[in-house]
């Protein structure tokens, strides 16, 4: 079975930590990967996201993935927990005071240029966030959507709800996340 990387809840609490609070995107890169991390998408769907996708007069509390931006246009509903949405709070405030449009098909996400951000330029924001925060896995944004899955499916048990998160059509797909944690080995041989 292949290996995954994903991020453990101390390397989540260093990379949140390492934001470097001057950068004027600070808000934005943020938010990034705390949805990423709360809602389990790829970058491609996460930098398709429209600001009608997460607000309809207020934040809603589901996002539905539309097909125009889900691998192999597949439609799913992600319940969106109180992390996420205080994120999506705070990027919609820090959107409004850099006077980006908020209309429904505005993209979420907005580069330096006012244009939608690019998934290179998501990937360059978590590689500079892995250097800061100097952790020891290769932090990629599909490390933080291994991370989603890995959370729901140590907390849950449950692959099924895994696999309708992430919006694999296959279980075979959605059973590389039925491997043994890095915590797990480390608690069963400090029992020993």
């Amino acid at each position: 079975m292949k290996s995954i990387k994903y991020l453990t809840e101390q390397e989540v609490e260093k990379v949140l930590s390492s934001f470097w609070e001057e950068d004027p995107f600070y808000t934005r890169n943020k938010t990034i990967v705390v949805f990423a991390l709360n809602t389990g998408l790829r970058v491609s769907e996460l930098t398709g996201l429209n600001v009608g996708d997460v607000l309809n007069g207020r934040i809603k509390k589901e996002l539905k993935v539309r097909k125009e931006v889900a691998k192999g246009k597949r439609e799913r509903i992600i319940p969106l927990n109180e992390k996420a949405r205080e994120a999506i709070r705070e990027l919609l405030d820090f959107n409004e005071d850099s006077h980006y449009p908020q209309e429904n098909n505005d993209p979420l996400f907005v580069s330096k240029q006012r244009k939608r951000i690019s998934t290179r330029q998501v990937e360059n924001i978590i590689r500079q966030l892995k250097n800061d925060s100097e952790i020891d896995v290769d932090m990629t944004p599909h490390t933080l959507r291994h991370s989603f899955a890995t959370k729901i499916y140590n907390k849950t048990g449950n692959l099924r709800i895994v696999q309708v998160l992430l919006g694999h059509s296959s279980i075979k797909t959605t059973e590389i996340y039925l491997h043994v944690g890095r915590e797990d080995l480390a608690k069963a041989v400090s029992l020993i």
